[in-house]
C-alpha cells in the first residue's frame, strides 16, 4: 500500500490514506517556518473512531516498534470497540460499533496533517489488534499492526511521529505522588494539530504493579476528559533523580520517562449521570509500561466481533503453590 494524495474515495485496502492538502475543521493556516517540537508531542496521533462515514468517538494514540519494519498503534480498547470492557455497554448513545479509524499525524508542514484510514476488521469479520494474553479487554489496551509510516527527514510532507519506545528518555525510578503528564486531546483540543500535555501525579505505590489480576492498574490524580483515553503518560523528574536501571545511581537535571498509557476516569459522572463523586473523577486509570510491552511481543488477537455478543475474558488464575 502507497502513502499519498488520492482522495479518500479512490483508496481501498486495508490502510487507506489520505495527505491533507488543506488545514482540517479547527486548524488555522500558519506560514511555513521552522517549529521545534518535543519529540513526545510529534509522537502523538488523534484518533476518530468511524461508522462508516459518521465519527463516533475521539481519541488518542501513539506508535510502537515491533521491529525494523513492523510499527503498532497502541491506544484503548474501548476506543475501538466503543464497548465498556467491564460492563459490556455500548459508549455511545446510539448503540454504534466503530469499523473504521482514522489516524492523523502531525507533518513537518504545520497547520496540515496526514492521515491514515484502517479497516478494524478484515474480511471474515475478525478484529486486526492484539490484546493481553491472559486478561484480554480487561486490560484496556491494544496493539495494532499498521503500514509504516514513511520516514523522510527531508520531506516537509512526512510524518513527524516516532514510535514512542524509539525516543530517548531516561529510565526512572516512579514514587507515589511522582509528577505526571498525560499528552493527548482532551474533547479532541489542541492546537494545530498538537496535542495538550496535562499533569497528573501518581496516586497509588507503583511497586505494588504486578502483571496479575487486581494489580495491573496504577491510578493517577488527575483532571481529565474525554479524547484522552489512549494518550502516552509521561513521568518526568527536576533536580536529583534516582535511575531505574542502575540502583543506587543519581542524577541532577530535567529527565522524563514513558510511565504507561491512560485509559479513563475510575468513575465517569457524564457516562453515569447517578454518580455524584467528583473526587473518584478525578482520578485516572493507568495501565503501566510492561502491559504494552507484553501486548506487543506477546499479545493475542481478540476474539471481539464488532456484529456479535459481547464476552467479557475471564482470567484463569494461577494454582496456588503446593
Amino acid at each position: 500500500m502507497a502513502w499519498g494524495r488520492a482522495p479518500r474515495a479512490a483508496l481501498a485496502g486495508r490502510h487507506r490514506v489520505q495527505l491533507g492538502n488543506k488545514p482540517p475543521d479547527g486548524y488555522r493556516s500558519m506560514v511555513m517556518r521552522q517549529v521545534h517540537l518535543n519529540p513526545i508531542t510529534a509522537s502523538v496521533v488523534h484518533l476518530t473512531a468511524q461508522c462508516g462515514e459518521g465519527a463516533v468517538s475521539t481519541a488518542t494514540g501513539f506508535l510502537w516498534s515491533g521491529g525494523p519494519s513492523q510499527r503498532y498503534l497502541v491506544t484503548n480498547w474501548h476506543c475501538i470497540t466503543g464497548v465498556n470492557p467491564t460492563s459490556g455497554k455500548s459508549l455511545s448513545a446510539t448503540g454504534a460499533r466503530p469499523d473504521l479509524l482514522t489516524v492523523r499525524y502531525l507533518i513537518g508542514q504545520m497547520g496540515t496533517a496526514m492521515y491514515q484510514t484502517i479497516d478494524l476488521y478484515d474480511a471474515d469479520g475478525r478484529a486486526i489488534w492484539q490484546v493481553h494474553p491472559n486478561a484480554g479487554e480487561q486490560v484496556d489496551v491494544v496493539a495494532m499492526p499498521i503500514a509504516p509510516v514513511p520516514d523522510d527527514p527531508m520531506d516537509a510532507m512526512a510524518p513527524l511521529c516516532r514510535p514512542i519506545d524509539t525516543l530517548e528518555f531516561t529510565s526512572l525510578e516512579s514514587y507515589v505522588g511522582s509528577e505526571l503528564f498525560v499528552v493527548g486531546y482532551p474533547r479532541n483540543l489542541h492546537l494545530i494539530g498538537t496535542p495538550l500535555w496535562k499533569r497528573a501525579t501518581l496516586a497509588t505505590e507503583p511497586g505494588l504493579f504486578a502483571d496479575t489480576q487486581d494489580l495491573r492498574q496504577q491510578y493517577i490524580d488527575c483532571a481529565s476528559r474525554e479524547g484522552m483515553s489512549g494518550s502516552p503518560v509521561i513521568l518526568r523528574h527536576q533536580g536529583l533523580h534516582n535511575l531505574a536501571s542502575n540502583p543506587g545511581e543519581s542524577r541532577i537535571g530535567s529527565a522524563v520517562d514513558f510511565f504507561g498509557i491512560y485509559s479513563g476516569r475510575l468513575v465517569d459522572h457524564e457516562e453515569d449521570p447517578n454518580l455524584d463523586d467528583r473526587l473518584a473523577a478525578q482520578i485516572g486509570i493507568v495501565w503501566p509500561r510492561p502491559l504494552v510491552e507484553t501486548i506487543v511481543q506477546k499479545g493475542v488477537r481478540d476474539r471481539f466481533r464488532r456484529d456479535g455478543q459481547f464476552e467479557k475474558s475471564i482470567e484463569q488464575k494461577s494454582p496456588r503453590p503446593a
